[in-house]
């Protein structure tokens, strides 16, 4: 079997720990996934927490493993407020890469019992108000993600949310909807919304943690769905480090690509998903 390289690979979604919300075991802290990274030659990962905006354990973390860059991104849960603009605002001025729109603290996530599992209480957020449009401070938001060069990320929000959400900032903003496929937490979008959405500007993540799971697809899905969308619109990622019976994210990634080089994808394809799409959207060159 050939072993594909993942020189200059970078990781959007990269769990760490501590993360009392989700309560699980991680299976490394910010230190470790970095040092992993490094050690792989990633370009970078962006640190991910449902507890707070990871901005300045990226920025410590950074200088100390100063091989792979390091960013920190802020999720728009209960804990810091739900949709909340001023904290959104100065986590994009600490250097925030991506604004997750709301995930486990999401309605959709209350309908699909993921946060009853949790233990998160509420209703949920939702990003549509009663006449179906986005929300003011949902507006606010990606206002300020446009305005600052960030990325947003759809979250564990619902399908309908999902392509408001394209269609307002699909084509005028850096826009990454995560968990596709994902048949556990989210909206559970198959391959046919993943090209509608595509369509409409925003970038499909596929992440390692979706195909590798036990009620998810395996690889050959994951792979009809890249000839489906087109590599020019996949992010690769792993979704990884929450859960420490899970791979750590960078081998997690790794292998994941060796998954889908075994199932017939190029690796000028995987190139384009885990280091040239990626570099784009954080507006980096993964060479330097």
């Amino acid at each position: 079997m050939s072993k594909i390289a993942l020189g200059g690979a970078i990781d959007l979604h990269c769990h760490f720990g501590p993360e009392s919300v989700i309560g699980t075991p991680h299976s490394v802290d910010a230190f470790e996934a970095a040092s992993d990274a490094a050690a792989l030659g990633f370009a970078a990962i962006v640190l991910k927490s449902h507890d707070f905006p990871s901005n300045a354990v990226a920025h410590a973390v950074s200088t100390a493993v100063p091989d792979v860059r390091v960013y920190g991104s802020i999720c728009c849960d209960f804990c810091i407020g739900g949709l909340n603009p001023g904290a959104v605002e100065t986590a994009l001025r600490d250097g925030a890469a991506i604004v997750w729109l709301p995930t486990i603290s999401s309605r959709q996530d209350v309908e699909n019992g993921v946060a009853a599992m949790l233990n998160i209480p509420g209703e949920g957020i939702e990003l549509l108000d009663e006449r179906g449009r986005l929300k003011d401070e949902v507006e606010q938001i990606l206002a300020l993600v446009e305005q600052y060069d960030a990325i947003v990320a759809t979250g564990h929000t619902s399908r309908t949310e999902h392509f408001a959400v394209a269609e307002n900032f699909g084509r005028r903003g850096c826009l990454v909807v995560t968990h596709a496929m994902n048949f556990g937490a989210g909206p559970h979008l198959t391959a046919a919304d993943c090209v509608e959405l595509a369509s409409l500007g925003a970038y499909i993540e596929l992440a390692a943690a979706t195909c590798m799971a036990s009620h998810g697809p395996g690889p050959a899905d994951v792979v009809a769905a890249i000839n489906a969308i087109g590599p020019d619109m996949v992010v690769l990622s792993t979704d990884y480090g929450w859960n420490d019976q899970l791979p750590r994210p960078a081998v997690g990634l790794h292998d994941y690509a060796q998954a889908l080089w075994d199932a017939g994808v190029g690796e000028a394809q995987l190139r384009e998903m885990a280091c040239d799409n990626p570099a784009r959207l954080l507006r980096i060159d993964p060479a330097t």
